[in-house]
């Protein structure tokens, strides 16, 4: 059972995820094929692409395609107006059910490196999973928000697109392992 968390209002959602064979084997090919982008985005750290081939980032994928779909109606549900919108089928079809994963990478962080204050948009969700953070390693900050969110291991964290995220630089021992992504929604054609 799936209990979702309104973490602020601007609707990040949490859960937990309890897969240690999935998170064994997504640390070992983040590891395996290393750093593709040479810190040349906003993070600053390792940086591991095209990982939606592999079979334990699929797992994760539709883990995270269900949750958004799950999180997307719940929003709709909550809104005046809007909640009507979800017992549609075509529209529930168009703009819910169609979301998908369309990139998916993984973060290898050490000691003092730092993830620039960016966004995702136009994508419509944007996610980060955390497998064994160190202690004392940055938190998932929001700075429009002034709200951090503290990071844990097998915590799955779902947000808009538009809103700006960063870590910042902080002392820690071992590796800070993040799996993200971003989720869009097939455009409906108009007849």
């Amino acid at each position: 059972m799936i209990t979702l968390q309104n973490k602020h209002d601007d609707y990040l959602f949490v859960k937990t995820l309890d897969d240690e064979d999935m998170n064994r084997r997504m640390v070992e090919r983040i590891e395996q094929i290393g750093d593709e982008l040479h810190h040349t985005t906003n993070v600053k750290s390792d940086v591991t692409l095209s990982l939606l081939k592999y079979p334990e980032f699929q797992k994760l994928q539709v883990i995270v395609e269900d949750f958004c779909k799950e999180s997307s109606e719940k929003i709709q549900k909550e809104w005046w107006g809007h909640h009507s919108r979800v017992d549609r089928p075509i529209w529930n079809k168009s703009y819910i059910q169609s979301q998908y994963c369309n990139a998916m990478w993984g973060v290898n962080g050490v000691s003092g490196e730092i993830t620039t204050p960016h966004d995702h948009w136009p994508s419509t969700w944007s996610f980060c999973y955390y497998i064994e953070p160190p202690e004392g390693c940055s938190n998932l900050f929001f700075p429009t928000l002034g709200y951090g969110l503290e990071v844990e291991h097998g915590k799955l964290v779902i947000f808009r697109s538009h809103l700006i995220h960063e870590t910042v630089s902080l002392p820690f021992e071992g590796n800070r392992y993040c799996v993200a992504g971003t989720i869009v929604f097939q455009m409906p054609t108009l007849q």
